[in-house]
């Protein structure tokens, strides 16, 4: 049984987090001496030593508890990284498939590169001349899988928006 949607995770874990840090803040304004006041007590005693004492006694605790509302907001959030992972992982099987093996070693070098590399750094890759290289960029320009972007005497190849966006 799911206590919380997938959808309302995310949100669930910023309001966790939110929540602890006005905790946190009220607790810190609240041990805060105002400095027009006495700093001793009625029975002699400092004042400062009195919010000391309370300060070393709960600081552990909130620790534990900020550590437990940081494991409890993981909790929450990684399943959303995690599926995202699997989305991005499927999509790109999916894109090489229909790529001969020349095209997805460009590809691939997309991928590696954040989706930006040189047209001149691909004429590198094993078994590429300059002359392939160009061929298969224009057929990935051709099914819109790629675009340019002259760069002096060489260009910029990088995936077009939509496929960044399925991809990266």
């Amino acid at each position: 049984m799911k206590l919380v949607s997938q959808g309302k995770r995310p949100l669930l874990a910023i309001l966790i987090v939110v929540a602890f840090l006005v905790f946190v803040a009220v607790f810190v304004k609240m041990n805060q001496l105002p400095s027009n006041e006495p700093h001793i007590a009625s029975d002699g005693t400092c004042l400062y030593e009195q919010k000391l004492d309370f300060i070393e006694t709960v600081l552990p605790l909130l620790a534990s508890l900020g550590i437990m509302i940081g494991a409890l907001t993981y909790y929450f959030m990684h399943q959303k990284v995690e599926s995202k992972e699997k989305s991005l992982k499927a999509n790109t099987d999916i894109l090489l498939r229909f790529l001969n093996k020349d095209e997805r070693a460009i590809v691939n070098r997309l991928i590696e590169e954040q989706g930006k590399v040189l047209q001149s750094e691909l004429t590198r890759l094993p078994g590429m001349g300059k002359v392939k290289a160009h061929r298969i960029v224009q057929r990935l320009i051709d099914r819109r899988v790629i675009e340019t972007e002259e760069h002096g005497k060489t260009n910029i190849v990088r995936f077009t928006k939509e496929i960044r966006e399925g991809l990266l």
